[in-house]
């Protein structure tokens, strides 16, 4: 069994973003600021001091200096098991370009059931575990996630990563009884890293809690906690809710599976727990898989975001064919998430708060939020009739003005200047599947 030191608690749960540089590294990261991926203003740019908590609201993340961080997700599950050091590296620098921000990854892949059906084979042949065994640990294989989890310290990427998966307990790899030496032995491996959070993958029934409680235990033995936590339970619909309330659980990541308004309202759900947590929509249906289009990929996103909460992204080949990634990695949807990041981005998005009641004259699929201090009202629209929506939400003084953003291409059409006293019709341009209406002071 893997012997597990003790390390005190330090940095009250916060963790650090970048640390002492090889010489590897820190060529890396030269030629990520010549290539310009951390220019001035970019999410965790070259500070080696970031630090990432909970706001004070308990509704998003914030850095050292309480700056709001948007989370931009993204699935690579099979990063590590998969893709050589060089090949992590390549799609980490898409990645960034695209504005992802936080990947979720398993740490030992995704169970070797479903990857041998697959035809899917590891980098090199070595499995993480000896025998299938968690307490005998290849070492090869954690020193190349090492390398990975540097690789994208410097790229101000978050790798969230899977401790174990409900089919990892049900084929008997992972049990009440060897689940925390394993967890510590993984705590103790990555607790210098400082761009990573932990997360768990069980069956959402009361059965699973041994198994997660001797997980959690074995983190805090030896992590204390500094990295946050969350838990991603398998299969869909569930939310890390089931066990909301648990001091651990940083925050909630739910799977929906699905494109309809489950996404919407299954996180607006949480969003009105108590206490207040964050909320990702860590698994809704893979781009092109059951031929989910870009556009159900892209409604899904404002539908988690408008909802309070955050969306990671996932392609259908990530885990079906994680190697050829160089054929999916640009895919319409993966660039309409961007575009839905950078929109956000441009926002004080961290001021909304989830308000439909804005929307008159409500249809499925239309759906609005509100600036805390009034001043924009964003809505997105999915219909195509015409919508009323409230002005009287707005209290800023003078004009409003209006803009439709398209989801395709991000550009922005000026629709008008309104009054915050009356309310107003709009109507999805011509030839557009969706849009996003901004409503904000005159500037």
């Amino acid at each position: 069994m893997p012997k597990v030191p003790k390390v005190p608690k330090v940095n009250n749960g916060y963790f650090y973003l970048n640390s002492h540089l090889t010489s590897k590294q820190a060529m890396l990261k030269l030629t990520i600021i010549l290539t310009g991926l951390l220019s001035v203003g970019s999410l965790f740019a070259g500070d080696p001091d970031l630090l990432l908590k909970i706001s004070t609201n308990g509704h998003y993340f914030v850095d050292k200096n309480n700056n709001p961080v948007f989370w931009q997700g993204d699935t690579e599950w099979e990063l590590f098991r998969c893709l050589s050091s060089s090949e992590a590296e390549s799609l980490l620098i898409e990645r960034k370009k695209q504005g992802f921000n936080f990947i979720q990854v398993m740490v030992a892949g995704v169970f070797p059931e479903w990857g041998e059906s697959k035809g899917m084979k590891a980098w090199n042949t070595l499995p993480a575990w000896q025998n299938n065994n968690p307490l005998t640990p290849e070492d090869n294989y954690f020193e190349r996630v090492d390398s990975i989890v540097d690789i994208a310290d410097q790229l101000g990427i978050v790798l969230v990563i899977g401790v174990f998966h409900a089919r990892d307990c049900d084929a008997g790899r992972i049990s009440v009884q060897n689940v925390r030496p394993w967890a510590a032995w993984l705590a103790n491996r990555l607790r210098n890293k400082h761009n990573i959070i932990y997360s768990m993958y069980p069956h959402a029934v009361d059965s699973s809690i041994p198994i997660i409680k001797n997980a959690i235990q074995g983190i805090m033995d030896v992590d204390g906690g500094n990295h946050l936590i969350t838990m991603h339970p398998d299969p869909s619909p569930a939310s890390s809710s089931f066990l909301h309330s648990e001091a651990w659980l940083s925050f909630n990541t739910l799977q929906t599976w699905s494109t309809d308004m489950r996404n919407y309202d299954m996180v607006l759900h949480d969003y009105g727990r108590s206490p207040a947590k964050p909320i990702i929509n860590g698994e809704a249906r893979y781009e092109e898989e059951d031929m989910t289009s870009a556009f159900e990929v892209r409604r899904t996103g404002y539908w988690s975001v408008l909802a309070g909460g955050f969306y990671t992204y996932g392609h259908r080949d990530n885990w079906n064919s994680p190697q050829t990634w160089k054929h999916w990695y640009a895919t319409p949807g993966v660039l309409q998430i961007k575009i839905m990041g950078d929109f956000f981005r441009s926002l004080a998005w961290w001021k909304m708060i989830p308000d439909t009641s804005i929307i008159q004259n409500p249809k499925n699929g239309n759906i609005a939020a509100r600036s805390a201090g009034g001043d924009w009202i964003v809505a997105y629209l999915t219909n195509k009739e015409p919508v009323i929506v409230n002005l009287n939400y707005l209290t800023v003084p003078g004009s409003i003005t209006g803009w439709w953003i398209n989801p395709l291409t991000g550009d922005r059409i000026r629709n008008g200047s309104y009054t915050s006293s009356k309310a107003s019709a709009f109507k999805i341009p011509e030839g557009w599947e969706d849009a996003v209406l901004l409503l904000e002071k005159q500037r």
